[in-house]
């Protein structure tokens, strides 16, 4: 009898250190899972507050940097939701501040302010990382689908402008140095980037098509026009260069030609005469 109590205790310890063992692995597998939840909503605020910092001095419209604004707050809450005890939520909460902070700026007058080459590309990458985001529907504060819809279709004629301002400026510099063929490029850059881009029916982007469409008719014309006047330039210097050739070929021709003399013969003759 004393026998069995003890395989039965020994039994019963086994049984209650598997039972621990495992809450104690669930446990550590939720807390993994809270960790991995934790770190992809934190990621996805990261990149958040990275483009609206790029995008700072574009006007994206108040309606989505409220929206961006709004979700960075929504994410910071669910992650408090998930583990009140995680410790980075202070500073999560204090960069969301200085990202508000930044944010009131209101924009400028006109739509966008491109510094140089590589601004621009930051802003295009920007501008399509955050398409690509509104794409996703993953949102966590409350948006209409028929409103994130819309946003997209700003951002892309947004995208389009920013497009259509860099090429022709950099087209009309080309210009302006005679260098047509490139700034043609440009403005074929551009109506494929216009005609490519998802909104091509949209006003704005008709007018701009129009204007590009226009832009290289004008510089396939100046390009003509520049060529016509080196052709004549390059003939009237070749025959400005031959005229002078031929101008002093007659006057080293006159130069080595010597005067005539008579002969002694006929000097003696003329004498003789006399």
């Amino acid at each position: 009898m004393e026998d069995y109590l003890i395989f039965a205790a020994i039994g019963g310890l086994i049984l209650l250190t598997l039972f621990v063992n495992s809450v104690a692995e669930a446990w550590e597998q939720k807390q993994r899972e809270k960790r991995l939840k934790i770190l992809a909503i934190k990621r996805g605020l990261d990149n958040i507050s990275d483009l609206l910092e790029r995008l700072q001095g574009c006007n994206i419209g108040e309606e989505i940097r409220e929206l961006l604004l709004n979700e960075i707050m929504a994410r910071i809450e669910m992650i408090q939701r998930i583990d009140r005890n995680f410790r980075g939520v202070e500073a999560l909460i204090e960069e969301a501040g200085d990202v508000q902070e930044k944010n009131k700026t209101p924009p400028p007058p006109d739509n966008f302010t491109i510094k140089d080459e590589k601004d621009f590309n930051s802003k295009i990458r920007a501008i399509g990382l955050l398409i690509r985001q509104l794409n996703t529907g993953f949102w966590y504060s409350k948006v209409k689908p028929q409103k994130l819809n819309e946003y997209i279709k700003s951002l892309k004629v947004l995208r389009c402008e920013m497009i259509f301002q860099f090429y022709s400026d950099k087209a009309n510099r080309e210009s302006q140095q005679h260098k047509y063929l490139v700034a043609q490029e440009n403005y074929h850059y551009i109506l494929h980037a216009l005609k490519s881009s998802g909104v091509s029916d949209h006003p704005r982007i008709a007018e701009l098509t129009e204007q590009a469409e226009f832009m290289l008719k004008k510089t396939s014309s100046d390009l003509s026009r520049y060529m016509s006047e080196r052709t004549t330039q390059s003939r009237n210097e070749t025959e400005q260069d031959q005229e002078e050739n031929d101008n002093g070929q007659e006057s080293a021709e006159s130069d080595t030609e010597l005067p005539k003399q008579e002969s002694p013969g006929n000097g003696a003759e003329n004498g003789a005469g006399t």
